[in-house]
């Protein structure tokens, strides 16, 4: 069990910008680590964006409950938490003694988050490419027209995208 808690505990010391800056790391280490397969990651990623909240924290939940149990799922997720919880408050205590521009603080942030937003985008479009399924990437482009050209709320598509999915896919 401490091994999965210093997982979670390194990828919320390292990681900005939250939940999909978050999921390629949870990826790769959990894979890498074999506690996960890449189907399983799927199943979780899947029901990690259909539960409310914040997606990072969510497949922490799940990943600490399917190993560990409820008591898992608690340590996981404060796991996940503690090191932005650290960094904020030690933020609050010297806030006034250090003198920060704000804008290059936050500039640097966003575009480090940029970047493990698009390696997390990448290595999961990767598998995507490889796993090839024509019905599904028509499926992905169709919802993505219907998406720009409607103003149809996106909870419509992502539940008929799963109907679609069972019977077609």
């Amino acid at each position: 069990m401490l091994n999965i808690l210093f997982i979670f505990l390194y990828i919320g010391s390292i990681s900005f910008g939250g939940g999909w800056a978050v999921v390629g790391l949870i990826k790769d280490i959990m894979i890498s680590q074999n506690y996960l397969t890449f189907t399983e990651f799927k199943e979780i990623l899947t029901a990690a964006q259909i539960t409310p909240g914040p997606i990072a924290v969510n497949m922490a939940t799940y990943i600490g409950y399917k190993y560990y149990g409820f008591i898992g799922a608690i340590l996981t997720t404060f796991f996940l938490l503690l090191p932005p919880i650290i960094i904020i408050a030690s933020y609050l205590m010297l806030k006034k003694s250090i003198k920060l521009k704000k804008e290059y603080f936050i500039n640097s942030l966003a575009l480090g988050t940029a970047v493990l937003v698009f390696i997390t985008l990448y290595s999961l479009g990767a598998q995507f490419i490889i796993n090839f399924d024509i019905k599904a990437i028509i499926l992905v482009l169709a919802i993505f027209i219907l998406l720009v050209k409607t103003r149809i709320d996106p909870i419509f598509f992502i539940i008929g995208s799963g109907f679609i999915a069972i019977l077609v896919l």
